[in-house]
């Protein structure tokens, strides 16, 4: 479900996490890929987890979000575990899972990229196009 940022209720002073630390990398992660993971609201929009999250929307201008609603109904120490529990339980990438994803990450951009002649073709086709317009093209038989 989608709602307002400006619904969202944040009582800070009972926040868990009070420094948000650096969120430039969040930023750029949800311009890239989006909000994977939605905000944790009650049933009245009060913010359970996902406070950076949400302060990373505010600053790229989002009007509004994905939420998911849990209806607390007023259980305080739920909602306690609710936002502890999005923290905790999570595991780190390893180091060698970090490389195999730098690993994967290059194959796929060198599978894009494709091989030297298909690269080669394409920069003569760009340079064909801004001589001679984009009426004309060379045949691609050779290949």
């Amino acid at each position: 479900m989608r709602i307002a940022v400006e619904r969202i209720i944040v009582n800070k002073k009972d926040r868990i996490r009070l420094d948000l630390g650096d969120l430039a990398g969040l930023r750029e992660s949800i311009l890239k890929v989006g909000l994977l993971n939605p905000i944790l609201v009650d049933e009245k929009y009060r913010l359970v987890a996902g406070y950076r999250r949400l302060v990373a929307c505010r600053e790229l201008g989002w009007r509004e979000v994905d939420v998911r609603i849990v209806p607390f109904q007023g259980d305080l120490l739920r909602e306690l575990d609710a936002e502890a529990a999005e923290n905790i339980f999570r595991k780190d990438f390893t180091a060698e899972e970090v490389e195999r994803i730098e690993k994967r990450r290059r194959e796929i951009l060198r599978k894009l990229r494709g091989n030297i002649f298909k690269r080669i073709w394409r920069f003569l086709l760009r340079l064909w196009k801004r001589l001679f317009g984009r009426k004309a093209e060379p045949s691609p038989s050779v290949f």
